[in-house]
């Protein structure tokens, strides 16, 4: 009888320890399967016919390779609790998975560049086992950062990801860098010039696409790749996912249905509000994490209103580009802005781009000729029509439909050789010593007061600007 009792307890007590696994279930970890539920962002294709956007998809995340970039486009991954252990960080080597052929990024052509072998899915985000992070130190995982960037704000925010996870929540990750400051490793690695990343929070659970609803958390980010900023915040440089699209031309999120897109893309961190026109210098609002305004690097010693032309490209056959800067000290949403081309002496203007998107304090925003040389349509962040430009063309910057700047003189043609005969097959570029635009598009343009030329086809300054008028 004792023994039938004892068997009975034994039973009951397996019982009780496999409901208390149901109610408690062991800490998930990600799989290959998981890094691409929200969607591809750009269509990649795990093909070598594909090489600027080619899919490489790993247990730890999956990713779109840019051959001729030396970098990936964009890399996803899901985070959850079993995926943070205390497996010792790896050591940083080439991918020997890129196809027979293609360039393999080496750890030393980082060397004496200045910066960082920036990781996209970070070591932390991957160290349940030595085997899990090794890969995210591939070096199609890593991009150049500045060390301001890497080191300070960029890494705060990963770290703030990893606290979300410790409060009981899972990530859906998506990073990669945007436009171009040039390039190291002789010509063979981008460096981008702004860094950015969305964050999809979901509370611990299952069926993960289909608890995305209009009030689920994202948070974007969109930060210059320059020094100068270790101190700031993350929260300085919060943008929309709307607004990277635009950017970056991917379609982020593109699982979700269309309704919830339309809503959680446009929003700043929870706010119930699209993203501003500019960044106020304090925002209040009880339903979104503040939005702070970026500190301006070092080097500005003033700011500006409003964006300004800061480069002009007007190279051999369609080699043509113009750059924008800004120079405000936040983050400036780029709606309202608008660029228009007067050709000939034309007073109507003769072709316009509305543009779209934000652009974060400090950075650049290149717009080229589409059918440009390769090496100029990687600097660029869009293609357009108005960059169809000669040197005897005018080109007006405005917000609102107000002039913020002007390049030539509205109304006047100078000829072949253009203004001061420096605005044909020349590049031009602001002078540091200049912090705005000039306003008045009729007045005499005289571009060497306030413009240095360089050569024909010079795109080595595209993707970055300074300001020092102090």
């Amino acid at each position: 009888m004792k023994d039938h009792r004892l068997i009975t307890l034994l039973a009951l007590f397996v019982i009780i320890l496999a409901g208390a696994s149901m109610v408690h279930p062991l800490e998930a970890k990600t799989v290959s399967s998981d890094n691409l539920v929200l969607g591809n962002p750009s269509g990649a294709v795990a093909s070598s016919s594909y090489p600027t956007n080619y899919l490489i998809q790993r247990n730890q995340y999956a990713l779109s390779y840019h051959r001729d970039n030396g970098i990936a486009n964009w890399v996803s991954w899901h985070l959850d609790s079993g995926d943070i252990g205390s497996a010792s960080r790896s050591d940083f080597q080439s991918d020997s998975s890129l196809p027979s052929g293609w360039y393999r990024v080496a750890t030393g052509d980082y060397s004496g560049s200045g910066y960082d072998r920036g990781h996209m899915t970070p070591s932390g985000d991957r160290t349940s086992s030595s085997s899990d992070n090794q890969p995210t130190f591939f070096m199609t995982n890593i991009i150049p950062q500045a060390p301001d960037n890497n080191q300070g704000p960029w890494v705060d925010l990963e770290t703030y990801a990893r606290e979300l996870v410790s409060a009981g929540n899972e990530l859906y990750m998506i990073t990669g860098g945007a436009g171009s400051r040039g390039t190291i490793a002789n010509g063979k690695v981008r460096i981008p010039n702004s860094t950015w990343k969305i964050i999809v929070v979901l509370s611990q659970g299952s069926n993960d696409l289909s608890r995305i609803s209009n009030n689920t958390r994202v948070i974007a980010i969109n930060m210059p790749n320059v020094q100068g900023i270790r101190d700031n915040d993350w929260r300085d440089y919060l943008t929309t996912v709307d607004a990277l699209e635009s950017l970056t031309g991917y379609n982020f999120l593109s699982n979700v249905s269309t309704s919830i897109q339309s809503v959680i893309e446009a929003r700043i961190d929870g706010s119930t509000t699209p993203v501003p026109t500019a960044v106020p210098t304090s925002v209040s609002n009880p339903t979104a994490t503040p939005v702070r305004t970026a500190t301006p690097p070092p080097s500005t010693g003033c700011s500006s209103t409003r964006l300004f032309f800061s480069e002009y490209v007007e190279g051999s056959g369609s080699n043509k580009a113009l750059e924008l800067y800004n120079n405000t000290g936040a983050s400036v949403s780029l709606s309202g802005y608008s660029i228009q081309l007067y050709a000939n002496g034309a007073t109507n203007a003769t072709s316009s781009v509305n543009l779209s998107g934000s652009l974060a304090n400090g950075a650049t925003y290149v717009i080229a000729n589409a059918s440009a040389s390769s090496s100029l349509l990687n600097l660029a962040n869009i293609t357009n029509g108005v960059a169809n430009f000669n040197g005897n063309d005018a080109l007006v910057l405005t917000y609102n439909g107000a002039v913020v700047d002007s390049f030539g003189q509205v109304g006047n043609d100078p000829g072949i050789n253009g203004w001061g005969g420096l605005t044909s097959d020349r590049t031009l570029r602001r002078k540091a010593s200049i912090a705005s635009g000039d306003t008045n598009r009729s007045d005499s343009f005289s571009p060497s007061s306030a413009w240095d030329a360089y050569s024909s086809d010079t795109f080595s300054g595209l993707g970055s600007h300074s300001v020092s008028c102090q």
